[in-house]
Parts: C-alpha cells; sequence; structure tokens
C-alpha cells in the first residue's frame, strides 16, 4: 500500500512525511533541488513559567459567579477575562514563538541540488511513500542516467537514512538551511548547532559516504563530483528535559551536548542501507499489520492513479474505495509514526512542522485535539503508542496542582485548553475559549479506555492517583446553581463556542453540558478504580453523591441535546465543536438502548450542526463520523469519509483544519474501526455501522480491538457476518451482537 505521485512536491503540504516517533521528515522528491525537511518531537524554545498561573482568581471567583448566576453575562465575561486568565503573554493567541509558552518548530531543511539539472521533469519521474516499509523514494532518469533517491526513518536505529544512488555518475551539492544560524561543512559530515535563550539546545548532524567521484567543502555546502552513490546517516537531537513543578531540572542550554547524542546514535547504526530498512521495516509493518480492514469492491481503476489525482477525484463526488482504505492505514502509519518511543505524544501537527512559528505553536489542545489523536491507538490495537500520553497526563497532573493551588486555592490538580512541554496548565489569554476547567478531567478518560480495552487493573492502580486528583479539584471547585440546585462548573465554557441571549453573544456560563457528561464519566471511573482496588470506600462514596447533584442531559426547544444550562441559542449553529455529544462519543452514557430519547436528541444535535454548515474542519468532520457510527448510521459514516477526503484533504493525505493539523487523520481512521466493531455498551457488536453500499458489501477485517483484551476477527457477506473469533484468554465467554440477535461466545487464544 502507497503513495505514489508523478510530479515533485512544491509545497511543504505535498511532501511525504516519515517518522520514527522521536524524529520526523518531510521529503520533497525533487530530482533538481531535494529538500529533506526534519523535526524532532522535544524541538521547542519556551522554558518553564511559575508566573502564568494567576493568584487573583481566587477572590474574585465569588464575583464572577453572581454575575453568571443573575443572568449578567456580560459582566461575567468581563470579571472572567479581567480575572480568570493567565498572567503574561499565554501562548500568544496561537503564536508561542518567542514567549515563555513557546512553539513547537523545524530543524531545518537539508538540501541536496543535482548540478546542471536544468528545470525540466524527466518523463519517467515517480515519487512514492510505501506504508508498509515507511520508505520513500524517488526515481527518475536524465541524460541516459537513471537514479534512485531513498529515505527512511529507522525505528531499530533512531535515526534518518538516505541513500541516492545512480548508474552513471552525477554531481551532487548538499547545504543545510536554519534561519537561527549557519551549518558546518566538510567533505563527510554536515553540523548545525543552535541553543534558544533560557531554554534547551539542539544539534544536526549527518554523516555522508560516498562511491567514485571526489567530495569537499567550502563555506557553501558540501560538492559532490562524478559519484554513483551517496549515503546520509542523520539525526536531530535536543537537550530538553520535562520540568518539574519548580521548573528543575533545566535543560542544558549547550548545543555540544545534544551534538555529541546526535554523532553516537549515527555513529551506531552499523550495517548497510538495505539491512537498515529491512530492521524498521520489520517494526513498522508489524505495528501496522495488528488490525487490517479488507473489502471487495469492484472498481479498481483509481487504484493505478497518482494519490493527488484521486483526491481530486473525490473532491468531485467520485467514490475511490481503495484510497478510504488507504486512509485508514495511512491514519495508523502517521501515529506510530509520531509516538513510537517518545518523551512527549503527537501534537497538533504529529511530529511535522515546516514552520519555525507554527500555528496554534503545534501544542496541545485537551479540549478535543490531542484526545483525539489517541482514539485509534486503543480501536487499533497499538497501545505501547499511548504510554507517551500517559505519561504527558501524569506531567500535567504535576503542573495542574499548582494551578489549582494558585488558581483557585483548592485541591488536586486542573489543566484547561492549552498546554506545552513547559508545565503550562493555567487558563490560556482568552477567557471564552481558554478557561476550559475540564481539559484535564477529559485526559483521565484516556487511563478509563487504557483499563477497560486492556482489561488490567494495574492501569488504574498506577495512574489511582491523577484519577483521584482531578477529583479532589472538581470536589472543591463545582458550586450549587442557585437557579437549579446542582452543582455546577463556574465559570465554563462549552469548549470554543458562544450562546445568544439578551442581544448578546456570550462564552462564559455556569455548568455548560459537557462539563457534567465529563465529570460524571471521571466520578464513575474513580469511585469504580475503588471498589476494584478496595480502597477508599468514603472517598468513593462521596464521588457518587456528588455525581448524582451534577445537571442532567436534558433535551431543549429543537429537540437538541442542550450545550448549555440553559436553552441558549449558538451564536454559530454551525460551530465545529460539537461538545454537548462528548456522552455519545468517546464517551458511552449516550446509547439507543439506555437513553433512547437522548439517543433521538443527539441525531437532531448533529443534522442541525451540519445543516448549518458544521464539520467544515478536518477534525470536526472526522468526529461527525465517529457520532454516527455510534449511532449506527453505515451509510452518513461513508458519506461524511467521503468528504474528509474530498475536501479536508492536502494532496499528500494530510488532513486539514485548515491549515495542516493531524488530529482529523487520526479521528478519520479511527472511525473505520467505530463502523465495523463496538464494545462501549459492555457487550461486543460486529458491524455496528456497516454502509448499505456495493463496496462495502463484502469484506472482512482482523485484529480490531474490544474492551475486556479481546482481538476480533470478522468476515461478511451481502452485508451479513458470516464467520467471526474473539481472542484474548481462552475460556472466557463473551456477549456477541451478530448480524441483529445477541449470542454468547467462547475466546479463544
Amino acid at each position: 500500500m502507497e503513495l505514489f505521485y508523478r510530479k515533485p512536491a512544491e509545497k511543504w503540504v505535498e511532501a511525504l512525511p516519515l517518522g520514527n516517533g522521536r524524529l520526523g521528515a518531510m521529503v520533497y522528491g525533487d530530482p533538481r533541488r531535494e529538500e529533506i525537511q526534519l523535526n524532532e518531537e522535544t524541538l521547542w524554545d519556551g522554558r518553564f513559567d511559575p508566573e502564568a498561573d494567576n493568584p487573583e482568581t481566587p477572590d474574585h471567583l465569588a464575583e464572577i459567579r453572581a454575575a453568571i448566576f443573575s443572568g449578567d453575562y456580560a459582566r461575567g465575561e468581563e470579571l472572567t477575562q479581567k480575572y480568570m486568565v493567565c498572567r503574561g503573554e499565554g501562548s500568544g493567541r496561537g503564536h508561542g514563538l518567542d514567549l515563555a509558552y513557546g512553539s513547537y518548530q523545524t530543524a531545518g531543511s537539508l538540501r541536496i541540488a543535482y548540478r546542471d539539472a536544468g528545470e525540466e521533469i524527466p518523463a519517467d519521474y515517480r515519487r512514492s511513500l510505501a506504508l508498509m516499509t515507511g520508505l520513500a523514494e524517488t526515481s527518475f532518469t536524465r541524460g541516459g542516467t537513471h537514479v534512485v533517491s531513498r529515505v527512511f526513518t529507522s525505528y531499530a536505529k533512531g535515526i534518518l537514512l538516505a541513500e541516492i544512488r545512480a548508474d552513471g555518475p552525477i554531481s551532487l551539492d548538499l547545504t543545510y538551511e536554519n534561519r537561527l544560524g549557519t551549518a558546518e561543512y566538510a567533505p563527510d559530515a554536515i553540523v548545525f548547532r543552535h541553543a534558544f535563550p533560557d531554554s534547551e539546545a539542539y544539534a544536526v548532524y549527518a554523516s555522508l559516504a560516498t562511491d567514485g567521484g571526489s567530495a569537499s567543502a567550502d563555506l557553501d555546502g558540501v560538492h559532490l563530483t562524478d559519484i554513483t552513490r551517496l549515503t546520509i546517516r542523520l539525526d536531530v537531537r535536543t537537550t530538553y528535559v520535562r520540568p518539574g513543578i519548580d521548573g528543575t531540572p533545566k535543560p542544558s542550554n549547550d548545543p555540544e551536548k545534544a551534538l555529541a547524542k546526535a554523532k553516537a546514535a549515527v555513529r551506531a547504526a552499523d550495517g548497510d542501507f538495505d539491512t537498515l530498512l529491512s530492521e524498521s521495516a520489520a517494526i513498522l509493518s508489524s505495528l501496522l499489520g495488528r488490525a487490517r480492514i479488507s473489502l471487495d469492491y469492484a472498481d479498481h481503476t483509481p487504484d493505478a492513479l497518482p494519490t493527488d489525482e484521486r483526491i481530486l477525484r473525490m473532491r468531485d463526488g467520485a467514490d475511490d474505495t481503495g484510497l478510504l482504505l488507504t486512509y485508514f492505514t495511512f491514519g495508523k502509519y502517521l501515529l506510530i509514526s509520531s509516538s513510537y518511543r517518545c518523551v512527549l505524544p503527537a501534537n497538533l501537527q504529529g511530529v511535522w512542522s515546516g514552520d519555525y512559528d507554527t500555528v496554534w505553536s503545534a501544542d496541545y489542545h485537551i479540549n478535543i485535539n490531542l484526545q483525539m489523536n489517541y482514539w485509534l491507538a486503543e480501536t487499533c490495537r497499538l497501545p505501547e503508542l499511548t504510554e507517551p500520553l500517559l505519561a504527558y497526563i501524569r506531567f500535567l497532573s504535576a503542573h495542574g496542582r499548582r494551578t489549582a493551588a494558585i488558581q483557585y486555592k483548592a485541591n488536586g490538580w486542573v489543566a484547561h485548553t492549552i498546554t506545552n512541554p513547559w508545565g503550562f496548565t493555567a487558563p490560556g489569554e482568552g477567557a471564552s475559549w481558554g478557561s476550559f476547567s475540564c481539559a484535564g478531567a477529559w485526559c483521565c478518560q484516556h487511563i478509563r479506555e487504557r483499563y477497560l480495552f486492556s482489561g488490567d487493573p494495574d492501569v488504574l492502580r498506577e495512574n489511582y492517583d491523577i484519577l483521584r486528583g482531578a477529583c479532589e479539584f472538581f470536589l472543591d471547585f463545582l458550586v450549587t446553581d442557585p437557579r437549579t440546585g446542582y452543582l455546577v462548573t463556574c465559570p465554563s465554557n462549552s469548549p470554543e463556542n458562544s450562546f445568544l441571549t439578551g442581544g448578546g453573544r456570550y462564552g462564559i456560563c455556569a455548568g455548560p453540558t459537557m462539563d457534567a457528561e465529563i465529570l460524571r464519566m471521571l466520578f464513575r471511573t474513580t469511585a469504580d478504580a475503588c471498589d476494584l482496588l478496595h480502597m477508599d470506600e468514603d472517598f468513593a462514596a462521596s464521588l457518587r453523591e456528588t455525581a448524582a447533584k451534577l445537571p442532567p442531559i436534558r433535551i431543549g426547544k429543537h429537540g437538541q441535546i442542550m450545550e448549555w444550562s440553559e436553552d441558549f441559542d449558538e451564536a454559530e449553529p454551525g460551530h465545529r465543536h460539537v461538545s454537548h455529544l462528548f456522552a455519545l462519543h468517546p464517551g458511552d452514557e449516550i446509547t439507543p438502548d439506555g437513553t433512547p430519547d437522548l439517543f433521538r436528541a443527539a441525531r437532531v444535535t448533529l443534522e442541525r450542526r451540519l445543516a448549518a454548515g458544521g464539520g467544515h474542519t478536518g477534525w470536526s468532520r472526522a468526529w461527525v463520523t465517529n457520532f454516527f457510527a455510534r449511532m449506527g448510521d453505515g451509510d452518513a459514516c461513508l458519506q461524511n469519509l467521503n468528504v474528509l477526503l474530498g475536501r479536508s484533504t492536502l494532496p499528500n493525505l494530510f488532513d486539514t483544519h485548515p491549515p495542516f493539523q493531524i488530529d482529523g487523520n487520526f479521528g478519520g481512521a479511527n472511525a473505520f474501526a467505530e463502523m465495523l466493531v463496538q464494545s462501549q455498551s459492555g457487550k461486543i457488536v460486529l458491524l455496528p455501522a456497516l454502509p448499505h453500499d456495493a463496496n462495502w458489501k463484502n469484506g472482512a477485517f482482523t485484529g480490531l480491538a474490544a474492551r475486556g483484551g479481546f482481538s476480533v476477527d470478522c468476515r461478511w457477506e451481502d452485508g451479513q457476518v458470516v464467520e467471526y473469533a474473539i481472542h484474548g484468554t481462552p475460556g472466557a465467554v463473551v456477549t456477541v451482537s451478530v448480524n441483529g440477535r445477541e449470542e454468547e461466545a467462547a475466546v479463544i487464544a
């Protein structure tokens, strides 16, 4: 399975992504002036900022709440913006470069100019990305000389390798471009170093080896004349260390330390190019192969077309089942490429950025985006990829204790809408979007899902302090709404959305629906963990008592799920966030059997959003598709997947918000799994949302996950399951919904 093209990339969003978790690379495949743009997962400017938490907030909470509870939303929003935001510049409205918040950024680009190449693209030009091996390959013939360029990032050795091989002599000029400094050149090496002020340092090291010809270097680069092969081994290293709540340890500001690590990694990567490629490909293909989907579709004509042409065809309304299946595999490929053995989880752009001031700093938005990145890890049996996420949640919980104490004089921990590698857990600089206090609690759902999918109580045992700390904060922060008697979060907001009342438009409110949904999940998860682990009985009881006082999910005047505690109309009826359907997906509180009225109202909610232009960003369209999967509407799922690829997918299959934002790739790929097997209701449901489409009539999947530690295989014909198997601990018996009926099935090894 591959992406392929008949022309080189002219823009970054046309280049092909490589990654081994820590390193990222974008390969342009230009036969005249090749570019390999580089990233490293921890390459951030910025620093630990103990001044971001705002000590003024506690003294004004009562005033803010009084305004909101009285219905004076204008005053409540004004006060929240004044007192319940971070101190300082925060994220710089999504441009954290040169601020304490910082920005994820490129490490620069290796450029390889083919001497005397001219501007013409050779007639036999081809470039491709093989997903199962992670190899980007470019081939062409110029002047009778055939050239093949191959690049991959090694999962086994942790470095990038590139090889250019020709069947005749070629001449190349190599340079390294980075606006932060100047590279050093030798005939057999390229070195780049940089140190951010008051922050980390990083270095790039590339070793060069050639067959035939000659090599020289000067201040302008490395010059290779009449060679037949060039092999590059390259690494990028930083001095990043995760800071504690007192800011220590601090990263070294000495780029020589980063350079020493890069050189050591390159020199340790012994073996020839093909041997190292085989070692790396074995790791990648094993991970990708755990979950597979196949469809017996009729029209394979598009399979022979370049990937960018296939996307354009889908934009015009054409079907392309083969590209949909490639998209599913590509989503898994990207998650592996940005999460394998990492220090940090995949950010808003995974591990790829061609900029220094990356949009939204490519940070961690935890009001949907980071969470969406990792749904796929559970459903497609890639649990090791959640390790950097769970480690990051622990990191947030530590820094969130500082924020809870300073910002709210509360126990436990809290994190808001945006965060970074330096421990920023304060509200953002804009209250209407940055004050979402349930963001950290939502992160705790990944602890719950890791436990449910694994069936391993040690997951809860090892993370219980995180769950308990999140609960402790809300036990302190919740307040009784005098209008209803319910316990609510106040002030709060329904992520990034706003409502209309009294002739005004406001974002700040009391008790938005999503907050109650998340907190019921959190309290239930933690109380159940107490029961399972035989501990904290009184605490569990208090959590259940508090959960019972949260506002219920309610149906509004349009037959929709109410987004706020009052039946307000949305300022943007087609808003990209559909936060109040958290209880449908990724939560499990709204179900067709358990809450049929709410289930119908969720459908109305989604249809109203879409009718008003919702789903216009890639990640939003991906979430919409997962909602429809939970609703059992396979036709709507397929329709929305087609829209996702046709309208929100870039030429290299990257998702676009716009601009590029990777969560849509991950969320869209997860929708395939949700369409074919679900287990959130306590039983395993096969083909819960299979489209009524000829191309989906016959098919099979292997290795999709079900909660309880199960792996599921299934084959269907004419839309009906003909055989299936549940793998796990032999001897167990599970309930399986098959072709509309429930039956008991024995689990096999």
